[in-house]
């Protein structure tokens, strides 16, 4: 029974035959194409997770002004900082600091390679979270691609039979109905 596309009969098309071939083709994709997309896809997240670990670095910034305690009571500030970077270049810029810190106070700060701050790259297990996401995303959404395209080969297809189906019967119907009368 699964195989009746290709089986010989008076009632198979020749558009049952390319319909069923496009269907093998579009499960082979669906089932081997998007879980290896997604696990390319999580592995691209894992090395530029990676990579943005190598690329920065913590260094220590010092104070250039006391945190000034921020409305609302909320315990986390900003205040001028500057810091060196590995090529000796002297930074200047606003950090996150504790409300309570004083100018002189030594705080961490993220930089890149140029120097620039940067926000903290994800740990291990952040990175792991993100690729896995990565990789379901682009799974499912590959998986609904060929859904589509399947759901589409058919329409089409069954559209295109349909109207030769309604050609046929248009010509054998009123040597029918003459039969009948």
């Amino acid at each position: 029974m699964l195989l009746w596309r290709w089986r010989r009969n008076e009632l198979r098309h020749r558009s049952h035959a390319v319909e069923g071939w496009v269907l093998v083709v579009l499960m082979v994709a669906g089932f081997i194409g998007a879980p290896l997309g997604g696990a390319v896809a999580g592995d691209a997240v894992l090395e530029a997770r990676a990579r943005q670990r190598s690329e920065s670095h913590l260094t220590v910034a010092v104070l250039a002004e006391s945190a000034t305690p921020p409305a609302g009571g909320s315990t986390r500030t900003t205040a001028e900082a500057r810091w060196t970077d590995a090529g000796g270049a002297t930074h200047r810029g606003r950090v996150p600091v504790a409300s309570h810190l004083e100018r002189g106070a030594r705080v961490p700060v993220w930089t890149d390679e140029d120097g620039a701050m940067t926000s903290a790259p994800p740990g291990q297990a952040a990175a792991r979270y993100d690729a896995a996401v990565a990789a379901l995303a682009v799974t499912v959404s590959l998986g609904l691609l060929v859904l589509t395209l399947h759901r589409l080969v058919r329409r089409h297809y069954e559209r295109r039979r349909a109207a030769l189906w309604g050609r046929g019967w248009a010509r054998v119907a009123p040597e029918w109905a003459r039969k009948d009368a």
